[in-house]
Protein backbone atom coordinates (compact mmCIF):
# COMPACT_ATOMS: atom_id res chain seq x y z
CA UNK A 1 0.00 0.00 0.00
CA UNK A 2 2.68 2.44 0.87
CA UNK A 3 4.99 1.47 -1.95
CA UNK A 4 1.74 2.61 -4.45
CA UNK A 5 1.19 6.10 -2.43
CA UNK A 6 4.67 6.84 -3.01
CA UNK A 7 4.87 5.88 -6.47
CA UNK A 8 1.55 7.71 -6.90
CA UNK A 9 3.69 11.07 -5.25
CA UNK A 10 6.65 10.08 -7.11
CA UNK A 11 4.40 10.38 -10.55
CA UNK A 12 2.80 13.53 -9.51
CA UNK A 13 5.82 15.61 -8.65
CA UNK A 14 7.45 14.15 -11.93
CA UNK A 15 4.68 15.18 -13.91
CA UNK A 16 4.42 18.47 -12.60
CA UNK A 17 7.72 18.92 -12.69
CA UNK A 18 7.66 18.90 -16.27
CA UNK A 19 4.55 20.73 -16.51
CA UNK A 20 6.02 23.81 -14.95
CA UNK A 21 8.95 23.28 -17.39
CA UNK A 22 11.53 20.80 -16.84
CA UNK A 23 12.78 19.33 -19.68
CA UNK A 24 14.91 16.75 -17.81
CA UNK A 25 11.32 15.21 -16.24
CA UNK A 26 9.86 14.23 -19.58
CA UNK A 27 13.40 12.86 -20.44
CA UNK A 28 12.73 10.38 -17.51
CA UNK A 29 9.28 10.12 -18.31
CA UNK A 30 10.21 8.76 -22.20
CA UNK A 31 13.30 6.01 -20.85
CA UNK A 32 10.60 4.76 -17.93
CA UNK A 33 7.79 4.14 -20.06
CA UNK A 34 9.16 3.79 -23.65
CA UNK A 35 9.43 0.13 -23.58
CA UNK A 36 5.74 -0.58 -22.44
CA UNK A 37 4.44 2.02 -25.23
CA UNK A 38 6.91 0.51 -27.97
CA UNK A 39 5.33 -2.88 -27.00
CA UNK A 40 1.60 -1.78 -27.14
CA UNK A 41 2.63 0.21 -30.30
CA UNK A 42 3.68 -2.76 -32.37
CA UNK A 43 0.54 -4.72 -31.94
CA UNK A 44 -1.11 -2.13 -33.39
CA UNK A 45 1.22 -0.99 -35.91
CA UNK A 46 3.40 -4.51 -36.81
CA UNK A 47 6.09 -1.66 -38.10
CA UNK A 48 9.01 -0.65 -35.93
CA UNK A 49 9.82 2.34 -37.75
CA UNK A 50 6.08 3.24 -37.53
CA UNK A 51 6.04 2.78 -33.71
CA UNK A 52 9.00 4.27 -32.81
CA UNK A 53 8.10 7.81 -34.79
CA UNK A 54 4.49 7.49 -33.44
CA UNK A 55 6.30 7.48 -29.50
CA UNK A 56 8.42 10.29 -30.76
CA UNK A 57 5.32 12.11 -31.96
CA UNK A 58 3.54 11.73 -28.65
CA UNK A 59 6.95 13.20 -26.48
CA UNK A 60 6.52 16.03 -28.94
CA UNK A 61 3.04 16.87 -28.56
CA UNK A 62 3.98 16.65 -24.39
CA UNK A 63 5.79 19.60 -25.18
CA UNK A 64 4.15 21.34 -27.27
CA UNK A 65 1.25 21.17 -25.46
CA UNK A 66 2.69 21.38 -21.87
CA UNK A 67 0.95 24.30 -20.92
CA UNK A 68 -2.83 22.71 -21.66
CA UNK A 69 -1.79 19.70 -20.10
CA UNK A 70 -3.38 18.48 -16.48
CA UNK A 71 -2.42 17.36 -13.70
CA UNK A 72 -2.74 13.38 -13.81
CA UNK A 73 -1.45 10.68 -10.64
CA UNK A 74 -1.05 8.11 -13.50
CA UNK A 75 1.80 9.06 -16.02
CA UNK A 76 1.27 5.49 -17.67
CA UNK A 77 -2.71 5.88 -17.90
CA UNK A 78 -2.35 9.50 -19.37
CA UNK A 79 0.53 8.61 -22.27
CA UNK A 80 -1.41 5.46 -23.22
CA UNK A 81 -4.46 6.96 -23.76
CA UNK A 82 -2.71 9.93 -25.71
CA UNK A 83 -0.80 7.44 -27.58
CA UNK A 84 -3.81 5.19 -28.34
CA UNK A 85 -4.80 8.75 -30.44
CA UNK A 86 -1.94 9.27 -32.14
CA UNK A 87 -1.48 4.91 -33.35
CA UNK A 88 -5.06 4.86 -34.53
CA UNK A 89 -4.39 7.59 -36.59
CA UNK A 90 -1.19 5.98 -38.04
CA UNK A 91 -3.81 3.43 -38.50
CA UNK A 92 -6.34 5.33 -40.43
CA UNK A 93 -3.35 6.66 -42.74
CA UNK A 94 -2.65 3.09 -43.63
CA UNK A 95 -6.53 2.48 -44.56
CA UNK A 96 -6.36 -0.06 -42.10
CA UNK A 97 -9.63 1.28 -40.07
CA UNK A 98 -12.14 -0.40 -42.02
CA UNK A 99 -11.09 -3.65 -40.33
CA UNK A 100 -10.40 -2.30 -36.89
CA UNK A 101 -13.76 -4.69 -35.09
CA UNK A 102 -13.15 -7.50 -37.46
CA UNK A 103 -11.25 -10.90 -36.40
CA UNK A 104 -8.40 -10.39 -38.40
CA UNK A 105 -5.38 -11.35 -37.41
CA UNK A 106 -3.40 -8.53 -39.33
CA UNK A 107 -4.12 -6.17 -36.00
CA UNK A 108 -3.16 -6.14 -32.52
CA UNK A 109 -1.45 -9.20 -32.76
CA UNK A 110 0.18 -11.50 -29.57
CA UNK A 111 3.51 -13.03 -30.96
CA UNK A 112 6.04 -15.39 -28.17
CA UNK A 113 9.59 -14.33 -28.89
CA UNK A 114 11.96 -17.29 -30.32
CA UNK A 115 13.35 -17.72 -26.18
CA UNK A 116 10.36 -17.20 -24.69
CA UNK A 117 8.48 -19.60 -27.43
CA UNK A 118 11.19 -22.37 -26.21
CA UNK A 119 9.92 -22.12 -22.67
CA UNK A 120 6.63 -22.26 -23.80
CA UNK A 121 7.02 -25.30 -25.53
CA UNK A 122 8.76 -27.12 -22.82
CA UNK A 123 6.61 -25.80 -20.43
CA UNK A 124 2.95 -26.21 -21.84
CA UNK A 125 2.86 -26.34 -25.10
CA UNK A 126 -0.67 -27.74 -25.41
CA UNK A 127 -1.83 -24.60 -23.51
CA UNK A 128 -0.22 -22.21 -25.55
CA UNK A 129 -1.54 -23.47 -28.39
CA UNK A 130 -4.98 -23.22 -27.71
CA UNK A 131 -4.49 -19.86 -26.05
CA UNK A 132 -3.15 -18.53 -29.07
CA UNK A 133 -5.91 -20.22 -31.17
CA UNK A 134 -8.23 -18.64 -29.05
CA UNK A 135 -6.32 -15.19 -29.26
CA UNK A 136 -6.41 -15.34 -32.75
CA UNK A 137 -10.30 -15.83 -32.69
CA UNK A 138 -10.98 -12.66 -30.25
CA UNK A 139 -11.47 -9.54 -32.48
CA UNK A 140 -9.03 -6.65 -31.91
CA UNK A 141 -10.49 -4.68 -29.67
CA UNK A 142 -11.13 -7.87 -27.43
CA UNK A 143 -7.05 -8.74 -27.69
CA UNK A 144 -6.76 -4.96 -27.14
CA UNK A 145 -8.88 -4.78 -23.99
CA UNK A 146 -7.21 -8.28 -22.19
CA UNK A 147 -3.53 -6.37 -22.96
CA UNK A 148 -4.53 -2.98 -21.36
CA UNK A 149 -6.40 -5.14 -18.25
CA UNK A 150 -3.87 -8.04 -17.57
CA UNK A 151 -0.94 -7.24 -18.90
CA UNK A 152 -0.76 -3.12 -18.41
CA UNK A 153 -2.79 -3.57 -15.07
CA UNK A 154 -5.41 -0.66 -16.36
CA UNK A 155 -8.70 -0.99 -14.15
CA UNK A 156 -11.42 -1.24 -16.44
CA UNK A 157 -12.76 2.24 -16.20
CA UNK A 158 -9.35 3.31 -17.63
CA UNK A 159 -9.62 0.98 -20.42
CA UNK A 160 -13.12 2.21 -20.91
CA UNK A 161 -12.36 5.52 -20.96
CA UNK A 162 -8.86 4.83 -23.06
CA UNK A 163 -11.21 2.90 -25.70
CA UNK A 164 -13.82 5.11 -25.50
CA UNK A 165 -16.37 2.64 -24.12
CA UNK A 166 -18.72 2.65 -21.48
CA UNK A 167 -17.43 0.51 -18.21
CA UNK A 168 -20.53 -1.81 -18.82
CA UNK A 169 -19.61 -2.09 -22.40
CA UNK A 170 -15.81 -3.05 -20.89
CA UNK A 171 -16.91 -5.66 -18.56
CA UNK A 172 -19.23 -6.80 -21.62
CA UNK A 173 -16.66 -6.93 -23.95
CA UNK A 174 -13.86 -8.92 -21.57
CA UNK A 175 -16.74 -11.78 -20.72
CA UNK A 176 -16.83 -12.68 -24.25
CA UNK A 177 -13.27 -12.33 -24.60
CA UNK A 178 -12.80 -14.43 -21.36
CA UNK A 179 -15.81 -17.17 -22.47
CA UNK A 180 -14.08 -17.60 -25.87
CA UNK A 181 -10.49 -18.17 -24.01
CA UNK A 182 -12.62 -20.96 -21.73
CA UNK A 183 -14.02 -22.65 -24.78
CA UNK A 184 -10.69 -23.54 -25.99
CA UNK A 185 -9.80 -24.93 -22.57
CA UNK A 186 -12.87 -27.39 -22.78
CA UNK A 187 -12.07 -31.07 -22.72
CA UNK A 188 -8.19 -30.75 -21.57
CA UNK A 189 -6.50 -30.92 -17.98
CA UNK A 190 -6.90 -27.47 -17.80
CA UNK A 191 -10.42 -26.89 -17.39
CA UNK A 192 -9.96 -27.26 -14.04
CA UNK A 193 -8.68 -23.91 -13.70
CA UNK A 194 -11.86 -22.30 -15.05
CA UNK A 195 -14.33 -23.23 -11.68
CA UNK A 196 -11.92 -22.61 -9.45
CA UNK A 197 -11.68 -18.94 -10.87
CA UNK A 198 -7.67 -19.69 -11.49
CA UNK A 199 -7.97 -18.91 -14.89
CA UNK A 200 -7.04 -15.48 -14.75
CA UNK A 201 -3.89 -15.53 -13.25
CA UNK A 202 -3.01 -18.52 -15.57
CA UNK A 203 -3.77 -16.35 -18.32
CA UNK A 204 -1.94 -13.09 -17.24
CA UNK A 205 1.43 -15.40 -16.85
CA UNK A 206 1.14 -16.48 -20.02
CA UNK A 207 0.36 -13.30 -21.94
CA UNK A 208 2.67 -11.65 -20.03
CA UNK A 209 5.23 -14.15 -21.95
CA UNK A 210 3.36 -13.25 -24.82
CA UNK A 211 3.69 -9.49 -24.41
Amino acid sequence: MHSNQNEHIEEHKLWDSFLKGDDKSLEIIYRRFFDELYNYGIKWLNDISLTEDSIQDLFVKLLRTRKNLSATTSIKYYLFRAFRSIVLDKLKAKSKTDHLDEAGKSLFVFELSPEKNMIMQEENTSLQLRLTAALDALTPRQREAIFLRYIEGFSYEQVAAMMDLTTKGTYKLMARAIDALKEQLKGTAWQIFMPAGLLIPLLKNILKMMG
